[in-house]
């Protein structure tokens, strides 16, 4: 996951490399919660994914509002069927 701020914008990536030496099919999951003087907002996102041996995979981009008084909290997780392969968790705080 690579995030960055730009003009009143939190920019997130996400991103798979694929460290085997074969071939994968996982589906990801990502869900971004925003917590702001108004409240508590939430969207996910969610696919399947196919990387070949070295592969970097771009699973999505969001371009999400951010405000001096906003942070959020970003979660993305890889499955391998039912079970949880990677995961990362990122708290973007306060501007």
């Amino acid at each position: 996951m690579d995030t960055k701020q730009d003009s009143g914008l939190l920019l997130v990536s996400n991103l798979f490399e694929n460290k085997s030496s074969q071939k994968v099919y996982f589906t990801y999951k990502f869900k971004c919660v925003r917590l702001s003087p108004s409240g508590i907002s939430a969207n996910s996102q969610s696919g399947n994914l196919m990387a070949a041996p070295g592969q970097v995979i771009n699973l999505s981009k969001t371009s999400l509002s951010i405000r001096p008084s906003d942070s959020y909290n970003l979660l993305l997780e890889i499955y391998d069927g039912n079970k949880l392969v990677a995961n990362q968790a990122l708290m973007v705080p306060h501007l």
